[in-house]
């Protein structure tokens, strides 16, 4: 049974997570005996999110925790992955991991490349991060095992140039994780709190289509309310999710999708176009090149 502090406040146990692909991509899962220590006495429904901070040394990083659920239970997710400074922190703090999990997700075209970095994640190798909930919106990251090595300093460097995204992912294929159908909007609720998204909005009424980005889904985008000079009566909506990898050319990408459908769509910027539906564009800012 957890005691209360003299302030009154639940002694709230901290989670010690070992670092694997997810931490270091995207972000963690609070197994369901942890759920009452991270949600810190507030409510948060099933299904729904909120923002929270992350606080690693002097820093606070911006971060979102969700509840989420499947058949062995409920649990909590703490998501980061739009946040670039935590995901470097993350990724130069637990290098050895890194380098090992990088090297792992991919084939490699040299034998002597799978002799340098391909081994498994076991024994001493294993990196752990403690995550310590101080309230409901904010949890302390801090390190409770870190391998180092001669070549921490040299991989730290690599891993903030984004160097190893290259020299592994060399089969990579993918700009996007996923990519939906189009979607009713009464159905806008099960996706709001995608993240790293390009988002399209259409309006099968006033055969109209609108393109843009979101950090997450649901703060961009509210089902009934005009959205730029889209009408709120919009019906339908899709999306896309950017690898994690490629989140700081997301607004490079929205331009170029915006570009490549008003090729094809009318539209009132004067881009040229072939016309070929009866459907228009209403995207007013972006660049034309």
């Amino acid at each position: 049974m957890k005691k209360k502090t003299n302030s009154n406040r639940i002694n709230l146990q901290p989670y010690y997570k070992k670092i694997d692909r997810s931490s270091l991509e995207w972000g963690i899962t609070i197994p369901k005996d942890h759920i009452n220590d991270f949600l810190a006495g507030e409510k948060l429904l099933r299904g729904s999110s909120r923002d929270i901070n992350v606080k690693w040394d002097k820093q606070i990083y911006k971060s979102k925790i969700l509840h989420s659920g499947n058949r062995s239970g409920d649990y909590l997710g703490i998501r980061y992955q739009s946040n670039r400074d935590l995901l470097k922190k993350l990724r130069t703090t637990f290098i050895q991991s890194y380098v090992i999990l990088k090297s792992q997700k991919e084939k490699f075209d040299s034998e002597e490349s799978k002799k340098q970095f391909r081994s498994n994640l076991a024994g001493g190798q294993q990196e752990v991060l403690i995550l310590r909930p101080l309230d409901h919106e904010t949890v302390k990251f801090e390190v409770f095992i870190r391998i180092k090595s001669e070549w921490n300093k040299l991989f730290q460097r690599l891993a903030a140039d984004n160097v190893f995204g290259w020299l592994f992912d060399k089969e990579k294929k993918y700009l996007i994780t996923k990519s939906t159908n189009w979607l009713k909007t009464k159905d806008f609720n099960k996706h709001k709190n995608e993240t790293g998204v390009i988002y399209y909005l259409a309006n099968t009424k006033r055969k109209l289509i609108y393109i843009g980005k979101a950090e997450t889904l649901g703060n961009r985008v509210k089902p009934g309310i005009q959205h730029q000079k889209m009408p709120g009566d919009w019906d339908y909506f899709k999306y896309d999710i950017i690898e994690p990898d490629y989140l700081p050319l997301l607004e490079r990408i929205e331009d170029h999708t915006i570009r490549t459908v008003a090729s094809f769509l009318q539209n009132d910027q004067g881009y040229k176009s072939l016309n070929l539906s009866s459907y228009k564009i209403v995207n007013s800012n972006w660049k034309k090149l």
